[in-house]
């Protein structure tokens, strides 16, 4: 085993960059792969499980399907190298003065970002299942509600969609199961194409059918006649009707005609807003559009938080109304909620709510399949918001409304470029017609340092649009940018002799916009650094100790990736800009793609998909299309083991596997692992039916499915296609050749193997590798080398479509190609052998302490992580002091927080289990300390079970009232102070100074 080697002060070691943190502050953050057990630590767990050296850990393996080395990966960089590579990747990125907007808005972010993005307890957290110990990432979420909701006037905020195209297609769905007269939906042709090919993308093979409304070629806005020529026939067949406020072309839309248009037909409405536009001094906001406003709203959120970063992560917006006429709706939509609770000792406090519709706990019958969300973010734009407040708000504004009418005064006194709508009305786009090509405009304006706007010629479907050319204006137009594109302009357009004045007035008539102010409170940055730096404090890191929670691979998140994702040339850049200024991103992207055909030893992957449950539709979204590419329509049939993650099977639900058999369930045999005469008996009755089988391996009780390969085999006999849900690749990676093993698509989540932090709860990240027959239907855009070195994209020849409005969460990407400069091609097999060795010692060492799950497969080679439950005399204990059976397990994770840990995932996939999930990141003192943890609190239930009745005792807050909650949801209010926080009664930093002995009885004495 290669010993730890780390810079001694990388800092002091890069003359060319900056680093804005200290590494060696951060423990792990300077060991060989950020791994941090010494070579004595390896040597001593090995020999606790009784095997000689690493490779025996995966001895049950076949030869065959083992990767020997990978090869095609570059070798491992030292700190001060990877910081450099990456600082010049970056700096082959042209920043240019950018005049771009369009389908990702671009606008400053206040200083609050950055420090809130600095907390690691906030950025490194996982989604809040335990209140008690999440407090600070629920607050953070509840300001993002309540902000919102001030900004928008909707009740029902929340954090959970992965930007604008998915919230639309979201709230599509949600309208569909809201109006019961079927899957006609009205859709505008002034909306996005990148959305549009989103929803088209993700409503393939699906119930949904789509009418579009068509532009005015007068006007550039939709046509009123055409709406008002449908019949009563014809209107009663419509669901949904989804329109912008500011549409593609950056013109204002009659919102109160579209909005009483819907309402008076029965017809759901969806607005599409930009949050930004709806400060003081703005547009007005969607419950006031026509009579009663509209049911739905959508939009991006993105630039409220972060800056382009080549297009992501994103934010969806997703809002519904909530109050006394309108309570129905909020049941059926996607996504997660926070709600005002009380703990069981009275204490105000906060919890996600209304859980029950969603896929870890009604698989197929969930509102959606989101899992991994936005949540960090959503937690940014809460903060920024607070930040600006109205004041702030209304500044921006004015400064991007400012820029706007000084081009737009200019324009008479210009030949050749004039407003191409100048009866419509405009906010801060300009819509321009010029008589040349844009292209050639733009390529002119790129020689003098300016990306000058977005070519829209071709926007108006079936129109002559002649040349069209949008330019867009934020708060990042200051007056010299202004001048240089004024300059710009007299120099390419001649002074106007004697051109007919048109309209060119910059008022914006009052049915537009807001009345009054939004009232968005503001709060200084040094009451707010003071107030987010408490939030932080009542969360648990990584960065502290072990993390246990099986499935969720909560291991270390380097600091040289967030500082790598934040280089100008990487987030400064927008997605829309030409390929030539952004061979950099292109450079990031291309990498990744060629790396993890090599890591999985599949040959084709796309890295558009934003999280780990979208990787699964991708997959499944390209089995249909490749069984529809051989006129093989009858594959309506998908497998799925009974075991896997909730995702699996609200993915397949997603994508249009529904009816009575359209999820066949895979049973387990007592071993845990797939009944393979259930998946015999179910080949021989559906095989020709059968589209697919999901199959996670390692499966959710850690243990490998060793007859994977046979499966595969015969799957692909019967025509079918194998996907791996690559949850727990943190076993797998450059160990196991995937391709042998038979697999056609395969999902490696970024925020859990390749370490991308949580955010407490996202965004969250992967790519899908897929086999030679997939390679043509893969979605978004591939990445070319030239043979110059430089990089182009191109749309793969069957293209099922698109998943994302640009190239996915491209800030994520930067991430993981750090780690991976770091790991090179010996530190991937060497992670994932390190989370085994640290997953099979804690087995090891708790399995004479607890029973194991499954039970009759006590001896099988555990992989990353394993399940503990509780002896029938423990749940005897529990039952003594009135804790049912039905609630030990949940109950028994609160006494781990008591011990300066987050809990273990309870109660999955076995409902009376415990799992628990080390990583590689911990020392053997480290893993030893949880493991005297996990036997005292086996101690307390037997000596003092009123402990686990009473836990938590030391954090913020005691047990929540979740219940209460949910009967009485509380999703908002009015935000005229910071809300008031309970602190930690012990901080986790003085629990993780105690010893094991102490805090149990600190424990006990809190319970007398």
């Amino acid at each position: 085993m290669d010993s730890i080697t780390s810079d001694k002060n990388p800092k002091s070691l890069l003359p060319n960059i900056a680093l804005n943190y200290e590494p060696s502050e951060f423990p792990r953050e300077l060991s060989r792969h950020y791994i941090s057990a010494s070579d004595q630590d390896i040597s001593d767990m090995l020999k606790q499980i009784g095997v000689d050296c690493i490779d025996d850990l995966f001895s049950h393996i076949p030869d065959f399907l083992q990767l020997e080395n990978i090869t095609g990966l570059p070798n491992e960089l030292e700190y001060k190298e990877a910081a450099n590579e990456l600082a010049r990747i970056s700096d082959s990125t042209n920043l240019k003065t950018s005049f771009i907007g369009d389908t990702l808005p671009n606008w400053g972010t206040h200083p609050i970002v950055d420090f809130v993005s600095s907390l690691r307890p906030l950025s490194t957290s996982y989604t809040p299942y335990q209140p008690e110990r999440s407090q600070g990432t629920l607050v953070t979420h509840w300001i993002y509600q309540c902000a919102l909701s001030s900004l928008t006037g909707f009740e029902a905020i929340n954090t959970s969609l992965y930007d604008r195209s998915a919230a639309i297609y979201e709230a599509i769905t949600c309208a569909y199961r809201t109006n019961p007269r079927g899957g006609k939906i009205l859709l505008s042709d002034s909306l996005f194409e990148t959305d549009l090919e989103v929803i088209k993308t993700l409503s393939e093979e699906t119930d949904l059918q789509f009418q579009f409304v068509p532009f005015d070629s007068q006007t550039g806005l939709l046509k009123k006649e055409w709406l008002t020529n449908l019949t009563q026939e014809e209107t009663s067949e419509i669901s949904a009707f989804v329109f912008p406020q500011v549409n593609s072309l950056g013109l204002l839309e009659d919102v109160d005609f579209l909005s009483d248009f819907a309402q008076s037909n029965g017809i759901r409405s969806i607005a599409c807003i930009d949050p930004i536009l709806l400060g003081t001094g703005g547009l007005k906001p969607p419950t006031e559009f026509g009579g009663e406003g509209v049911d739905f709203m959508v939009g991006e959120a993105q630039h409220l938080a972060i800056a382009p970063n080549f297009g992501g992560p994103g934010l969806g917006i997703f809002g519904c109304r909530h109050n006394e006429k309108n309570k129905r709706d909020l049941r059926s939509t996607p996504g997660r909620y926070i709600g005002k609770a009380k703990d069981l000792n009275g204490r105000d406090c906060f919890v996600m709510v209304l859980s029950t519709r969603e896929q870890h706990i009604r698989k197929e019958k969930a509102t959606s399949n989101v899992c991994s969300n936005q949540a960090f973010l959503a937690t940014l734009a809460g903060a920024s918001l607070l930040a600006k407040g109205d004041h702030g708000l209304a500044e921006s504004i004015q400064k991007a409304r400012s820029a706007h009418n000084r081009i737009q005064s200019i324009l008479d006194q210009l030949d050749g470029i004039s407003l191409a709508f100048p009866n419509s009305t405009s906010f801060n786009d300009l819509l321009l017609q010029i008589d040349r090509s844009v292209d050639e405009l733009q390529k002119k304006a790129s020689a003098k340092n300016l990306q000058i706007g977005v070519d829209v010629s071709n926007r108006m479907r079936n129109e002559e649009n002649h040349h069209l050319l949008k330019i867009s204006f934020s708060d990042l137009h200051e007056d010299d940018s202004v001048e240089e594109l004024i300059t710009f302009l007299h120099e390419e357009f001649p002074e106007s002799s004697g051109k007919v004045l048109i309209n060119t007035n910059n008022e914006i008539p009052p049915k537009y916009l807001r009345e009054g102010k939004a009232e968005m409170p503001s709060f200084s940055y040094d009451e707010l650094t003071l107030y987010y730096k408490k939030l932080a404090s009542l969360n648990v890191s990584p960065d502290d100790g072990c993390y246990p929670l099986g499935s969720c691979t909560m291991k270390y998140n380097p600091m040289l990736n967030d500082w790598a994702a934040a280089l100008p040339g990487f987030s400064q850049t927008h997605p829309q800009a030409p390929e030539s200024d952004v061979q950099g991103p292109l450079q990031i992207l291309f990498e990744i793609q060629e790396w993890f055909t090599k890591i999985t030893g599949l040959p084709g992957v796309t890295t558009q998909p934003v999280a780990g449950a979208q990787g699964e539709l991708v997959g499944l979204k390209l089995f249909q299309a490749y069984h529809r590419s051989r006129k093989d329509y009858n594959r309506n049939v998908i497998f799925i083991p009974r075991s896997a993650h909730g995702t699996n099977f609200a993915t397949a639900a997603m994508a249009g596997f529904t009816g009575t058999d359209g999820i066949v369930y895979l049973q387990a045999s007592p071993n845990g692992t797939i009944d393979i005469d259930d998946f015999n008996e179910k080949i021989l009755t559906f095989g020709d039916r059968l589209c697919g089988v999901m199959i996670t391996n390692p499966n959710t009780s850690g243990i490998l499915e060793e007859q994977f390969h046979l499966i595969a085999e015969a799957v692909h006999q019967v025509g079918g296609l194998v996907y791996m849900d690559g949850a727990n690749m943190n076993a797998v990676a450059g160990l196991i050749d995937l391709g042998k093993l038979g697999v056609d698509a395969v999902h490696n989540n970024l925020h859990k193997t390749w370490t991308i932090p949580h955010g407490g709860g996202g965004p969250g990240d992967a790519i899908v590798a897929v086999s030679e027959k997939l390679i043509d239907f893969l979605p978004g855009r591939q990445i070319l080398k030239n043979s110059d070195g430089s990089f182009y994209s191109r749309t793969p020849p069957q293209s099922i479509g698109s998943f994302h409005r640009n190239w996915g969460n491209f800030g994520h990407k930067v991430r993981a190609y750090a780690y991976l400069l770091r790991l090179g091609n010996q530190g991937v097999p060497r992670m994932s052998s390190m989370a085994v060795l640290s997953a099979r010692y804690l087995y090891e060492k708790l399995k004479n302490y607890f029973p194991t799950l499954p039970g009759e497969k006590v001896s099988a080679p555990r992989m990353h992580e394993f399940i503990l439950t509780l002896s029938d005399e423990d749940f005897l204990c529990l039952e003594g002091v009135g804790i049912p059976k039905s609630k030990a397990i949940p109950q028994v994770g609160k006494l781990f927080l008591d011990f300066g840990f987050h809990a273990p995932t309870v109660a999955f996939p076995e409902v009376f289990g415990l799992m628990i999930e080390p990583t590689e990141s911990y020392t053997k003192a480290e893993l030893d300390r949880f493991i005297d943890a996990v036997i005292a609190i086996k101690e307390l239930i037997s000596e003092c079970p009123e402990a686990i009745k009473t836990a938590p005792h030391f954090t913020p807050i005691d047990r929540v009232d979740e219940v209460g909650a949910n009967r009485n949801l509380i999703l908002q209010e009015k935000l005229e102070h910071l809300p008031s926080l309970h602190l930690n009664r012990i901080e986790p930093s003085t629990l993780n100074a105690l010893e094991i002995s102490e805090i149990k009885k600190r424990i006990i004495d809190s319970t007398l």
